[in-house]
């Protein structure tokens, strides 16, 4: 009997919803237009929706969203799916306002008046109200995204970014920060590499503030096509490394299995800590860890942090390959690194250390800062959470061992020695990797991590590629990036030279 009662009043509240999202979508203060993007056959398809409707981590398809706010009530929503059965129908006698709609954090539209005035869409309509066709519809959000990898970028001195012309009355303003971009590709130049790349990331926010790429100390022009489709920083072909000791790290914390505090034999009778094997990136204690926290679990993380998915973002990214071995030595030599097959992008890494930085939470990377047509703003992108692989308490556990690989460990040479500011590794952390990689056949050296030279959290990704161990090291560059940046704040000259 109650379920026969409810019934009626289900129809009613989904009947709400609908009308509420086409409100959202018709209004002039559109505050979130939402897209989920799930994988099929590689292709991206977009249906709109709320956050809280998406599954993050589905094995046959990744769902992540776009978001976008609008001023403007003119979205071609062509591509976007029906949200509702078409079948239920519309009660005249109840009123939008009179029905409370649960939103999430990712749709937070505003108050919107009671008349809909409703676009072309795949949503239903009321068939008794009025339909007014918008004067001229604008292109997708999509459409915006897409302009980026197919059209040129070129420096807007006027805004001091860099932006793509859609067309004659409208321009993609991009989130790279050009002064940033000039001092990564700087700072490669001042280094012998044979490969080179670099992100630097806002772990709050998702966006990319400088990304380069460098094949023997040549930087890859940020206006240049190959910019857009030859750049190491979404390529995943290259050795994850001791990276991948963050992962097996939050699936034992997460687990309960270990603390950075738990004690391991590292040889003989010696005994050494979670957290310092971490700091000198001690490969047999993280094979023991593995060991103890099992094969499932840390198959879990490895789906959580987004590997073997597709990695949404604005430009085409490689997708990040990881596949435990059954045999359990093997399976602990992987998780600590030492797998040439575990595959992974530096624009993916960046996306792992941002999520620590942001105390567990992962933000969609994302480049389309805003759109502006006719001098007005008509969309600007909205940071959002995608997933969140671990709990705040693991994030905040992993982000103080990263501490400890700047201070006392692999990355502790890489971040000293600088006389104007000798406490920049304590101001800094991360974790190194160093592997042979097959293709190009370099010994890969990674450092992912962050500093607070700028006054907050910065993520910092750099790889680099040598023949030999004689080479550049990742840590280096990274650690002259951090100074870089802690002189720039304090307002010294513009090209800094560090004195070691």
């Amino acid at each position: 009997m109650l379920s026969n009662f409810l019934k009626p009043l289900n129809l009613i509240c989904i009947f709400f919803y609908v009308v509420f999202m086409l409100v959202a979508m018709d209004s002039t203060a559109v505050d979130a237009l939402v897209f989920y993007v799930t994988e099929e056959n590689e292709t991206p398809v977009y249906t709109a929706g709320k956050m809280a409707n998406a599954r993050v981590g589905k094995s046959d398809g990744q769902i992540v969203a776009i978001q976008f706010k609008t001023e403007k009530a003119t979205e071609n929503i062509d591509q976007i799916q029906k949200l509702a059965e078409p079948e239920i129908k519309p009660l005249k006698e109840a009123k939008p306002a009179e029905v409370p709609v649960e939103t999430s954090v990712a749709m937070k539209a505003p108050a919107v008046e009671e008349k809909v005035v409703a676009t072309e869409s795949a949503l239903p309509v009321e068939p008794e109200k009025t339909v007014e066709k918008p004067q001229k519809k604008l292109p997708s959000a999509i459409s915006y995204i897409k302009a980026i990898s197919e059209k040129k970028w070129e420096y807007a001195p006027s805004l001091d970014r860099y932006v793509v012309r859609y067309d004659d009355e409208t321009y993609v303003v991009l989130t790279i920060r050009p002064a940033l971009q000039k001092q990564l590709e700087d700072i490669f130049k001042k280094y012998s590499t044979r490969i080179g790349a670099s992100i630097i990331q806002d772990p709050t926010t998702g966006e990319i503030l400088a990304m380069t790429s460098c094949h023997k100390n040549q930087p890859l022009s940020i206006e240049s096509e190959d910019f857009k489709t030859k750049h190491w920083a979404l390529r995943a072909t290259f050795p994850v490394a001791s990276i991948f000791k963050i992962i097996t790290a939050a699936a034992g914390i997460e687990s309960g299995k270990i603390t950075p505090n738990s004690n391991f034999i590292a040889w003989k009778k010696s005994y050494m800590k979670v957290w310092k094997a971490f700091a000198r990136s001690h490969n047999g204690v993280f094979g023991k860890i593995a060991r103890k926290t099992g094969k499932a679990i840390l198959e879990k993380y490895i789906d959580a942090f987004g590997f073997n998915k597709t990695l949404f973002f604005d430009l085409n990214v490689g997708k990040s390959i990881a596949s435990l071995p059954a045999n359990s030595v093997k399976m602990g030599q992987a998780a600590a690194g030492l797998n040439r097959d575990f595959l992974v992008s530096p624009l993916h890494v960046a996306s792992i250390i941002s999520t620590v930085l942001n105390r567990g939470k992962t933000m969609k990377p994302y480049l389309v800062d805003y759109v502006v047509r006719k001098n007005k703003v008509i969309f600007r992108r909205k940071p959002f959470q995608i997933a969140q692989p671990i709990k705040d308490s693991t994030a905040r556990d992993i982000y103080k061992m990263m501490y400890t690989t700047t201070a006392v460990g692999t990355g502790k040479k890489g971040f000293g020695g600088y006389r104007r500011c000798p406490n920049l590794a304590k101001i800094c952390g991360g974790k190194t990797g160093t592997l042979t990689g097959a293709s190009p056949h370099y010994l890969f050296t990674w450092f992912g991590g962050f500093t607070k030279a700028t006054g907050r959290d910065m993520c910092i990704v750099t790889l680099v590629g040598q023949k030999n161990h004689s080479g550049t090291k990742a840590s280096s560059i990274a650690g002259q990036i951090a100074y870089e940046l802690y002189m720039n704040r304090r307002g010294n000259e513009k090209d800094k030279v560090a004195t070691r």
